[in-house]
């Protein structure tokens, strides 16, 4: 089924990628006369040093990617940004509330993780692997250290998630998908103004699937995943010189057993150096060989009930004054 898939889809894609360059000329030409230049690049404009730039003007390493390239390329979590973005890696094995991402391999083992994520340049603590990407207007990975312009825990990078806002007219909108291992996901959207110069907006989002792996011991299904969420956002924006932005995010995640064998710490062939022996206490590890064990036949089996439930609660209000064109206070 795979192997025909594979098969469809290429013969799909050629007949495209024939048919662009059969009426090229077409439309470059109708292109041209509507005095559109085919071949512009849109311009992104980021936020990664706290005001407005383009983002070829900037002195940082820095991704963006937009939300219209969210759906171009189907993205839909931290893991498939990853794959697109250079210098970052991501590993969801430990399930989906123990993100743990890499910048430009600069990883640690104990403690908290070198990247940190900021929503609407708010530093947030938990999982944002299963954040809603439909309610985000850009995501920002900025790479190499960032604690002058972001604090705490971003010596490899930071990662900033800007959502959507309401804009000057009501809109609404409704996405279904379905796909393989019963996984479906809905989500819908409704924005306006509530007068000339405030908005709101509405965003909620339900996921669930039945799992990607099969447990090698009894066959099951591993790995289930269920999680509903919901955002709301309003603006107020009086006049040239003052905004403000309020926005609150709630979501559940009730996943089942993660799709890797959970073990103790001790079970791990890396002991810290506590000083009672070793290296006298300097914090280096011993990393010795692991000695061989009876062997289990049911170590993949599923424990009973295991679940993995969390709830996350973000609520954020920033206020924005602006002085003169130079000054500027948030």
């Amino acid at each position: 089924m795979k192997f025909v898939g594979n098969t469809v889809f290429r013969a799909v894609s050629a007949a495209l990628v024939a048919g662009t360059f059969a009426g090229g000329a077409p439309l470059v030409a109708q292109a041209q006369d509507d005095d559109i230049d085919p071949f512009s690049i849109e311009e992104i404009v980021v936020t990664a040093r706290k005001r407005d730039e383009n983002i070829q003007d900037i002195p940082l390493a820095v991704t963006a990617i937009t939300s219209s390239m969210l759906e171009q390329m189907n993205l839909t979590d931290l893991d498939d940004i990853a794959k697109v973005t250079a210098g970052l890696s991501f590993d969801p094995e430990f399930s989906r509330t123990s993100n743990r991402p890499v910048i430009r391999g600069q990883a640690n083992i104990l403690g908290d993780s070198g990247v940190s994520y900021f929503i609407d340049g708010v530093y947030i603590t938990g999982s944002i692997n299963d954040y809603d990407i439909s309610d985000v207007e850009r995501i920002e990975v900025v790479k190499g250290p960032q604690s002058a312009l972001y604090g705490r825990n971003t010596y490899s990078g930071a990662i900033n998630i800007i959502t959507k806002s309401p804009g000057d007219q009501w809109g609404a909108r409704g996405q279904l998908k379905v796909s393989d291992d019963s996984a479906q996901e809905f989500n819908a959207t409704l924005k306006g103004p509530l007068g000339d110069t405030f908005a709101v907006g509405i965003t909620g989002r339900y996921y669930s699937t039945d799992g990607f792996w099969t447990n090698a011991y009894d066959g099951y299904d591993i790995g289930e995943q269920e999680s509903t969420s919901m955002s709301a956002v309003a603006v107020l924006d009086p006049n040239d010189t003052f905004r403000a932005r309020f926005r609150a995010y709630y979501n559940e995640t009730r996943d089942g057993q993660p799709a890797l064998f959970g073990q103790p710490a001790s079970m791990n062939n890396c002991f810290p150096d506590t000083g009672s022996s070793l290296y006298d206490g300097l914090g280096r590890y011993y990393c010795g060989t692991v000695q061989p064990q009876a062997i289990s036949n049911n170590w993949m089996e599923q424990v009973p009930g295991a679940r993995d439930d969390n709830d996350t609660l973000n609520v954020s209000l920033a206020l924005d004054f602006d002085f003169s064109d130079s000054v500027s206070l948030t």
